[in-house]
C-alpha cells in the first residue's frame, strides 16, 4: 500500500462537510469507503453533501456522470463503528474540533479496528501526539488535515506526532498523491501545523488593520485577492521573497516587523461580532451580509472559480496548449 497509495477499505467517521469530502475522495480513488456518525439523519446529511460535490466535479469537467456514480456505490453509510472498522486499511477521523472527542473516538477506534489499521486525524491543528496517546498504535497515527472544500482544494498537511512511524507518514504522503493532492509533511507537531499557522498570521494583521480603522473589511479582502492571494496561488512566501531580491524584503522586514500585529488573543471586533450572533454565511451576516439563498450561491461560485483557478495553473504547468 505505501508504495502506490492505494487503499482498498476505509472508514471516515464523522459525515459533516469534511468527512463527506474525504469519503468522496477515497471513494474516487477506488477504495471502499464506510461512512460513520452518530444517527442516520447526520448520514443523509452527510450523503447529500457528498453527492453535491460530485455534481459539482461533474459540471467541471472533472469527472465523468459514470464517475461520480461509481464513487457513490463505494460509499456505504454506517451508525455502528465497531461494523464501519471491520478489515479496514485506514480510518480518518474527522469529528468535531475537540481534542477530548477526538481522543475518545480514536480509543473506541483502537478497539474495533485491525491491528494494522492506520490512524488519521483530520483535525485543523490539535496534537497529532495527544491524539496518539490515546491508543495502542502511535506509531501509525498522524495528522491528514484536508482543506475546505476537500473535493477540490489541493493541499493536505501529513503531519508526524512524536512517535508517528517512517512508514505511516510515508503510506499517508503516497495516498493523498493517489487522490490527486498535493501533500506536504509537516515534520513536527505544532499546534495549527503549517497551513493554519500562516492563514492565522494573516487574519490576525486583518483584524488588527480593521480594529485600527486602517481599512474596510473589503478594502482588506482586495489587497489580498487583488495582490499577494494571486501571486502565492502560483509561487509562497520564500520563492516571492528571491524573485524580489532578498535585499529588499530585509530592508523592508527592518522597519515593518516590528510595527506588524503581536496581540495574543483575538482583537474586540472578533469578540464583538460572535457576541452580537454575526458568525458568518450560516446566521446571514459576519463582516458582511448575506440574504437568503447567498450562502449556497456564493459556495457554488467560489467552487466553480477555484476549478477554473486550478485547471489554469495545471495547463500552464504542463505547458499544454488549446489547440
Amino acid at each position: 500500500m505505501a508504495e502506490t497509495g492505494a487503499v482498498r477499505s476505509a472508514a471516515v467517521v464523522g459525515a459533516g462537510t469534511m468527512g463527506a469530502a474525504i469519503a468522496g475522495a477515497l471513494a474516487r480513488a477506488g477504495g471502499s469507503v464506510a461512512l460513520v456518525d452518530r444517527s442516520p439523519q447526520l448520514l443523509e446529511r452527510g450523503l447529500q453533501a457528498l453527492r453535491a460535490s460530485q455534481r459539482t466535479l461533474v459540471d467541471a469537467g472533472v469527472i465523468t456522470a459514470e464517475q461520480a456514480g461509481a464513487a457513490e456505490a463505494r460509499v456505504r453509510a454506517h451508525t455502528s463503528l465497531e461494523e464501519a472498522c471491520a478489515g479496514i486499511d485506514l480510518l480518518v477521523e474527522s469529528v468535531t474540533e475537540d481534542l477530548e472527542i477526538k481522543r475518545k473516538l480514536l480509543s473506541s477506534a483502537d478497539r474495533a479496528c485491525p491491528p494494522s489499521t492506520i490512524f488519521a486525524s483530520n483535525t485543523s491543528g490539535l496534537s497529532i501526539t495527544r491524539l496518539a496517546e490515546a491508543t495502542g498504535r502511535p506509531h501509525a497515527v498522524a495528522g491528514m488535515h484536508f482543506y475546505n472544500p476537500a473535493h477540490i482544494m489541493p493541499l493536505v498537511e501529513v503531519v508526524r506526532g512524536e512517535q508517528t512511524s517512517e512508514e505511516t507518514a510515508q503510506f499517508l504522503l503516497a495516498l493523498a498523491r493517489h487522490l490527486g493532492k498535493r501533500p506536504i509533511l509537516v515534520r513536527r507537531d505544532v499546534p495549527g501545523f503549517v497551513g493554519n499557522r500562516l492563514q492565522f498570521a494573516l487574519v490576525r494583521e486583518a483584524l488588527h488593520l480593521l480594529e485600527s480603522g486602517v481599512a474596510s473589511a473589503e478594502d482588506i479582502d482586495t489587497a489580498i485577492t487583488a495582490g499577494p492571494g494571486l501571486r502565492y496561488a502560483q509561487i509562497g512566501p520564500f520563492a516571492t521573497a528571491d524573485l524580489a531580491g532578498l535585499d529588499v524584503f530585509d530592508a523592508i522586514s527592518r522597519y515593518l516587523f516590528s510595527d506588524l500585529a503581536r496581540e495574543t488573543e483575538p482583537p474586540p471586533v472578533l469578540h464583538r461580532l460572535v457576541a452580537e450572533g454575526r458568525i458568518g454565511v450560516k446566521a446571514g451576516r459576519g463582516f458582511y451580509e448575506y440574504p437568503a439563498g447567498d450562502a449556497s450561491r456564493l459556495i457554488a461560485r467560489r467552487d466553480r472559480l477555484l476549478l477554473a483557478f486550478l485547471d489554469a495553473l495545471a495547463h500552464e504547468r504542463t505547458g499544454g496548449t488549446d489547440g
